[in-house]
């Protein structure tokens, strides 16, 4: 009941606040057409391209020649929507994994994990806790599980595993603004035997999930690179200050 009624003050707040600004900036499309169901006079003055993005040349693309039959689990656990994560997808999509592929492994990265015992089947889960650079585990595993149930905005995870080369499979809220169709640049699913089965077949074709991974890093370097988006920010700012000149020459 709190947490609801901190969303709602919050969106009342920002819902007075926004209609008095020149230019609104939101992380995703989808961001973009939820504000604009609440105020649709914002059309034209909100911005969703310049936004959660990252430096894709400091992660070295592999798409080939990982461990086989490994899964990633990466988040802070300090974040509810990852614990709520890790536990949905251990209780109802792992022993799908494993009852087809008992050799499988799960490996879980992030900081504050979980206890041990809370993990079942242990022996086919690593639980590995913080670790200092993440691109090494994102250039190492096989298939990077996304099973996101709450939360919004864009998955900067996402775009990390996008940029390194692992195939992904997400539910569509953990991929919200950044993929919509199943099987281009990620796997989705938000049924558990779907999101297994979709696991599976990447740990299965290798040459699939590599043809994959190359369309998401080819997308993320287009639309979510930060020089890119840097310049597209910038030109974003020179126009509103052209307007705005025009508009009222003695206001800036």
């Amino acid at each position: 009941i709190q947490a609801r009624w901190e969303y709602l003050r919050a969106l009342r707040y920002e819902l007075k606040l926004l209609p008095t600004v020149d230019r609104v900036q939101v992380c995703s499309h989808d961001n973009a057409e939820h504000l604009l169901s609440f105020l649709p006079q914002l059309r034209g003055r909100i911005d969703d391209g310049y936004r959660a993005g990252i430096d894709t040349s400091v992660y070295s693309y592999k798409a080939t020649g990982r461990t086989p039959m490994t899964m990633l689990f990466l988040g802070s656990f300090r974040h509810v929507p990852n614990q709520e994560a890790l536990r949905w997808f251990v209780a109802n999509v792992l022993p799908l994994i494993l009852k087809e592929e008992p050799a499988a492994r799960l490996v879980v990265i992030g900081s504050d994990p979980p206890p041990p015992h809370s993990l079942y089947p242990a022996e086919s889960i690593d639980l590995i806790g913080f670790v200092h650079d993440i691109r090494e585990p994102l250039a190492q595993y096989a298939v990077f599980v996304c099973p996101i149930l709450s939360g919004s905005g864009v998955r900067v995870k996402l775009l990390e595993a996008f940029s390194a080369g692992i195939p992904v499979v997400s539910t569509r809220l953990g991929a919200e603004g950044l993929a919509d169709v199943d099987g281009n640049i990620c796997a989705l699913a938000d049924d558990p035997q779907a999101f297994a089965n979709h696991v599976l077949d990447l740990l299965r074709d290798p040459d699939k999930a590599a043809a994959m991974a190359t369309r998401a890093r080819a997308h993320v370097v287009a639309t979510r690179d930060m020089r890119g988006m840097t310049e597209r920010l910038v030109e974003c700012y020179h126009s509103e200050v052209v307007r705005l000149r025009s508009g009222n020459p003695t206001s800036l």
